[in-house]
């Protein structure tokens, strides 16, 4: 990600804080989704911004808007943990707070003014119910996968090579997890030629590293094979336009660290990290 695009991050920001202090305060009901309350912040700041998502909310005696609501708020420390504490995933809350609807980030935006006490709001539990509901695909030869809302990712296990692993397949900017899973499945009939390729690839751009910085006291140097033969695969992930992620357990060749591969099906292995 370009500093252009932080840049422009942080003046939308600048400019929203501006607008919320034009704003009135006002009473919000909103519907938390699968991850409560995160914070963030780089140095030279020295608050927290506490940042929560609603997956449908409203203003009371008002429509239920089931869009996108992002809500933040500047916070010490103190006031992000309490915070946490008291706002909990997939829950209903009432909060006074200033609300721009057409905000620089092209989206609606709240700031987060205080919590009130939980309401009862029949139209937005059925909203809430309906959300937890379970997510499942089953396809012919993935199996069963199972949305975790909370990353936006399918999750499920596959056979490989003899071996049952873990398998993810994340979701586009449409929610749908079509181009992912093909990009699973291509894995999946030519396993037996990834698995030779991630593990070349591997040897190619970590056993330098393996020999020259990550040797035990009085451990010979590793050699090519003995790097392949100690590499265990545990996961694959999958994204949209091909993309995706082999991570490997490490075998102790770097005291416990995942081996990670990435690349496309289109244009093959392009990295490869501890």
């Amino acid at each position: 990600m370009s500093l252009d695009i932080f840049d422009d991050a942080k003046q939308k920001r600048k400019q929203l804080l501006t607008i919320f202090d034009t704003l009135p305060t006002i009473t919000l009901y909103g519907v938390v989704g699968a991850n409560g309350p995160s914070g963030g912040k780089t140095p030279p700041e020295v608050l927290w911004s506490l940042n929560l998502h609603l997956i449908a909310w409203r203003i009371p005696g008002e429509l239920v808007r089931s869009v996108p609501l992002s809500v933040s708020k500047l916070v010490s420390d103190e006031e992000l943990r309490a915070l946490q504490n008291l706002i909990i995933s997939e829950s209903i809350i009432a909060f006074r707070g200033k609300l721009c609807e057409n905000s620089p980030f092209g989206d609606a935006r709240a700031e987060l003014v205080g919590l009130l006490d939980q309401p009862i709001d029949n139209e937005l539990e059925l909203i809430l119910s309906k959300f937890r509901e379970p997510v499942e695909i089953l396809d012919p030869l993935i199996g069963k996968l199972v949305l975790n809302k909370s990353v936006d990712l399918f999750e499920g296990k596959v056979t490989w090579l003899g071996q049952s692993i873990d398998i993810a397949i994340s979701v586009d900017e449409n929610d749908t997890p079509t181009s992912s899973l093909q990009t699973a499945k291509a894995l999946l009939i030519a396993m037996e030629q990834w698995t030779s390729n991630v593990n070349d690839y591997a040897v190619a751009e970590l056993l330098e590293l393996k020999n020259d910085s990550w040797l035990d006291e009085d451990e010979n140097p590793v050699t090519s094979e003995e790097f392949v033969s100690r590499m265990r695969l545990n996961a694959i992930t999958t994204y949209p336009d091909g993309n995706f992620e082999f991570w490997l357990h490490d075998g102790d060749l770097f005291c416990g660290h995942t081996i990670q591969v990435s690349g496309s099906v289109s244009e093959g292995l392009t990295s490869a990290d501890i």
